[in-house]
């Protein structure tokens, strides 16, 4: 006599499940792209994800717009190459292809926070001269030649707030000296041109003015660091900028 077993229909309806769960999970997600959340800075970057690993990507901004873009895993990052219109809204077109050659094009409404008429100030060190821009809106006040820190002493990259500000300083540790120092944070400031412990100009890196040349910190002409510690603001926006 043969017995015949009959799962029972709970078990069987277990055991459907989780073949439909391990199948999923071996299929993997499908491919979708998820946008940052809230406002963008005018400089971003902008970081789009994806639920899966990214091969190929084409983007298209409007309104028109200079950027780049790089893919890192399932990771894209849009940069505009100049600063975006505080308060403007900018439609994204992404077409991605992941590394199964699956395609998906999706856009996305991202919009610049509206700095109005607040000052806010734009450090590019990845320029062949450094400099920094400063802004009130979009609208640019002054142009101002800089030195960022030089290799091994690079200045950090990121948004920050001004912190204070003094009229001078000097680190016996390097020998130098500045004036009209405005912190970033921690360490590094907008400071002068260095100067001796007589405080006399170090010519020899006041002519290394718009490479890369400090301990971190970024450096301006005379005049333009007394500007700047006149007229910008402790809790001024400070987005940096060196890749």
């Amino acid at each position: 006599m043969f017995w015949t077993w009959r799962m029972p229909k709970a078990t069987l309806g277990v055991a459907l499940a989780t073949l439909i769960a391990v199948t999923a999970v071996y299929a993997g997600r499908p491919l979708e792209l998820i946008p940052p959340s809230g406002t963008i800075l005018p400089m971003g970057p902008v970081a789009f994800h994806a639920t899966r690993e990214i091969a190929a990507v084409r983007l298209d901004i409007l309104p028109a717009v200079a950027v780049t873009h790089h893919t890192s895993g399932k990771t894209i990052t849009l940069k505009p190459n100049d600063p975006l219109r505080p308060g403007a809204t900018y439609t994204v077109e992404i077409e991605a292809v992941d590394t199964t050659g699956e395609r998906i094009r999706r856009s996305f409404a991202l919009r610049v926070a509206p700095l109005a008429d607040s000052l806010w100030v734009y450090v590019k060190l990845d320029a062949p001269r450094h400099r920094v821009e400063v802004y009130r809106g979009d609208t640019l006040v002054r142009t101002m030649i800089a030195s960022g820190g030089r290799p091994g002493f690079e200045t950090p990259e990121g948004v920050f707030r001004i912190q204070n500000r003094g009229y001078h300083f000097f680190s016996q540790k390097y020998q130098e000296g500045a004036y009209y120092w405005v912190r970033i944070f921690g360490n590094y400031l907008f400071h002068s041109v260095p100067v001796d412990i007589e405080g006399n100009i170090i010519e020899e890196e006041a002519r290394r003015l718009g490479c890369p040349a400090s301990h971190g910190c970024v450096r301006l002409s005379f005049p333009d660091a007394k500007w700047f510690y006149d007229n910008v603001p402790d809790g001024t926006l400070v987005v940096i900028d060196r890749t």
